[in-house]
């Protein structure tokens, strides 16, 4: 063998062996699959404060059009009341969601050889999250099953926080496969049935009020056309919301396919299917950035 062949064969291995012992590590795509996880997680928050928001439109701009002694002030407290344990239950996503944050911030340390920080904050996740319905329903979010697993995996990011830790601890977060996918099914079954259950109930409700306005405008036309327009506006900023859902749920799919791949084929970084689905995973948080700016 002349030194140029063997230089091709010993140089790939050398910096597989480097990368991590028993296998040459996918970094980059332990990059892609993170960042773009964490963009995910970005894009929840504003649906979160959305679902606040669409309770509390519902019942102000029914108390305008339809309260013949109208009280803003007392309107708003009232609808502060009435949709206090969305808010409760949004505090709650907010942490589970920061988990799933923690999580790909942590995947992005190790991927580039720093210690990854931590925030002490989901030590009581597991309790809380127990608390969280689905809307109009006493049926909890979450299972013992999925407690457990994302309750483990807050342990062991907390854990690996608190060492250097070598590439294999990338290895041992994919395997805590079960934990993602109880975190983003939950986020998905949120925004698909609670949130998006908000704004079904406001297109409900514009409807009704769009009637009412009918039958204003034979006495009030120049009031009501005006409020007709502002309806309509409130239903393309609805529907632009909707459309943001549905993104969501579609970045979720090709997060978990992701995953499912990249822990499979963490040692093939030239694999052409891993390529391709972190391409359309990628391709689907892109979408998602521009529907979450057009909604929110």
């Amino acid at each position: 063998m002349n030194r140029l062949s063997l230089a091709a064969t010993l140089i790939p291995a050398l910096l597989c062996g480097s990368l991590l012992l028993g296998g040459c590590a996918n970094l980059a795509a332990v990059n892609s699959y993170a960042g773009d996880t964490q963009r995910l997680t970005a894009a929840f928050e504003p649906m979160l404060a959305g679902s606040s928001h669409s309770c509390a439109a519902k019942y102000l701009r029914k108390k305008a059009i339809t309260a013949r002694d109208f009280d803003a002030a007392a309107a708003e407290k009232a609808a502060a009341t009435l949709c206090g344990p969305i808010a409760t239950d949004n505090k709650v996503m907010t942490e589970l969601n920061g988990l799933l944050g923690q999580y790909a911030d942590t995947l992005t340390a190790l991927a580039d050889e720093q210690l990854p920080s931590y925030k002490d904050e989901f030590g009581g996740l597991k309790d809380s999250l127990a608390t969280v319905k689905r809307k109009g329903s006493a049926d909890p979010l979450f299972d013992e099953g999925k407690l457990s697993a994302i309750s483990g995996l807050a342990t062991h990011l907390s854990r690996i926080a608190t060492q250097r830790a070598q590439k294999a601890a990338i290895r041992d977060l994919l395997d805590h496969e079960v934990a993602v996918l109880a975190i983003t099914n939950a986020l998905n079954d949120y925004a698909q049935h609670n949130y998006r259950g908000w704004l079904k109930d406001e297109q409900r409700e514009l409807a009704l009020l769009r009637e009412a306005l009918d039958n204003a405008g034979k006495t009030e036309p120049l009031a009501a056309n005006y409020l007709k327009t502002q309806l309509l506006a409130e239903e393309k900023q609805i529907a632009a919301r909707e459309q943001a859902v549905e993104a969501f749920s579609t970045s979720i799919r090709e997060l978990q396919q992701a995953h499912a791949l990249i822990k499979q084929k963490y040692d093939q970084p030239d694999d052409k299917a891993l390529a391709a689905q972190l391409k359309q995973f990628a391709l689907a948080i892109a979408k998602l950035d521009q529907q979450a700016k057009a909604a929110f």
